[in-house]
């Protein structure tokens, strides 16, 4: 992961990070965030390790290392739901949120490259978590799943991040995709090839209790090698929720299987058109990836937060209140706008609301 930041920004933009930032030395076991904290600052990790544990059970289930980011929860306006503690020495660079804020505000090519590398990373992290589920006892894999409310209260932020031209163009260049309760949307193993916005119906997103093998997969056949394999249901994807959002953006083998637990429709982009779109109009790349970014960030989060559930289920849900709790009133708009616009957008394709 340490390459995705230098990968994704540009040499100017990688001096203004640094620039802007200040590099500090961490001694191990110092903690430098803590859940609920209110925090202005966007780190980068730049020697040594970071571990990330859940504050009820005091489990670690994540390293941070070279070029990992973190603290970046004011840009999604959530708050840390986890412990970071430098687990050895280690150096970070740390960029004040009003720098960051300024520069994506006034230019729009570093506001697409840099929530680009965010969603890239996050992404990464959530593979991480997916992969461990195949490593869970069934009731250990139990405690990752999250309710898909989150994901209904997640679309209606994304698309009021969107313009109505934004919606404009991906009405006009998608088309309505229809599948059945019991049909499979995406497999696990196989590339993602156009970006699923879902318009109605649910899907269910299940990884497997052995690790994927997309070459033996493809070689067997999805229906025999489906057959040799036991699904694990991770989540639920409803209205406005974006399924494979994942491996569309980083073009890896989709870790996950994705099937319409009922009757379902879609609009669908081509990767090829939404590709030229996004290197044609900055400004709409960088709501794109903001809203990405957004979601992988909820995503992450939320699959955060089921640790605590090991310590306590009482815990769990005093936390669950917590991250799902009153909107203050510019979140309240935003939502207000992002439910708008989405009942606009099924009118316009003439899907029942």
């Amino acid at each position: 992961m340490s390459d995705i930041l230098l990968r994704e920004l540009s040499n100017t933009e990688i001096d203004w990070l640094v620039t802007s930032g200040e590099r500090q030395e961490i001694a191990a076991q110092t903690v430098l965030i803590l859940p609920e904290d209110d925090l202005d600052v966007f780190y980068v990790v730049l020697e040594g390790v970071l571990a990330m544990s859940a504050p009820c059970s005091g489990r670690e289930f994540a390293q941070l290392s070279r070029g990992d980011v973190f603290g970046m929860g004011w840009l999604f306006k959530a708050k840390p739901v986890s412990v970071t503690m430098a687990a050895s020495e280690a150096s970070v660079l740390a960029v004040p949120e009003a720098s960051i804020v300024a520069k994506l505000r006034s230019d729009a090519s570093v506001a697409a490259h840099f929530f680009r590398a965010i969603a890239l990373i996050m992404s990464e992290r959530i593979r991480r978590q997916f992969e461990a589920v195949q490593q869970l006892e069934s009731r250990q894999a139990e405690l990752l799943r999250y309710q898909s409310g989150e994901r209904v209260k997640e679309a209606l932020f994304v698309f009021g991040e969107l313009r109505d031209s934004d919606i404009g163009w991906m009405l006009s260049a998608g088309q309505i995709e229809r599948v059945e309760a019991g049909g499979v949307l995406l497999n696990m193993g196989r590339p993602v090839d156009a970006l699923y916005t879902v318009l109605d119906g649910q899907f269910a997103i299940e990884t497997t209790d052995k690790p994927c093998d997309p070459l033996s997969t493809c070689s067997h056949g999805l229906k025999e090698a489906a057959k040799q394999q036991t699904f694990i249901s991770l989540a639920h994807i409803a209205r406005g929720g974006l399924p494979g959002i994942i491996s569309f953006l980083d073009f890896q083998p989709l870790p996950v299987r994705i099937h319409a637990t009922q009757n379902a429709k879609l609009l669908s982009i081509s990767r090829q058109k939404m590709a030229i779109k996004l290197q044609e109009d900055l400004g709409f790349a960088a709501r794109f990836y903001r809203v990405i970014a957004t979601q992988t960030a909820q995503l992450l989060s939320s699959i955060t937060a089921t640790e605590c559930r090991q310590s306590s289920e009482d815990e769990a849900d005093s936390l669950g209140d917590e991250l799902g709790g009153e909107l203050d009133m510019e979140e309240l708009q935003q939502a207000s706008e992002g439910a708008a616009k989405f009942d606009w957008m099924l009118r316009q394709l003439r899907v029942e609301v």
